[in-house]
């Protein structure tokens, strides 16, 4: 197994987990852990760094989604509490919203 190889199949990898989350696809669990255990053993072999790796997988996910990891992230959080619900209706009893 040579270096170049072995980076390529992580960013191969990398690009079908990424791909099956913007198709809105959860990857399963198996998966994402084969990814960790490539790119621990990318580390172990001393074919790349972490901050390499980092590089790697910011890259990747920069070519799928069009935005960075961080940027991606911020995005998300910001979207969950605009869809928060509003149970202020609920503090008030039951008996008392059903006379309404």
């Amino acid at each position: 197994m040579n270096k170049e190889r072995y980076l390529s199949e992580i960013e191969k990898r990398l690009l079908s987990h990424f791909s099956a989350s913007r198709d809105g696809y959860r990857p399963p669990s198996e998966d994402r852990h084969r990814l960790e255990g490539f790119i621990q053993g990318a580390i172990f072999m001393g074919f790349a760094d972490s901050k390499q790796l980092g590089a790697l997988m910011e890259a990747v996910h920069l070519s799928v989604f069009g935005q960075t990891i961080a940027q991606r992230r911020a995005e998300s959080e910001q979207r969950w509490q605009e869809e928060a619900i509003d149970y202020s209706r609920y503090e008030q009893p039951t008996y008392e919203r059903k006379g309404r």
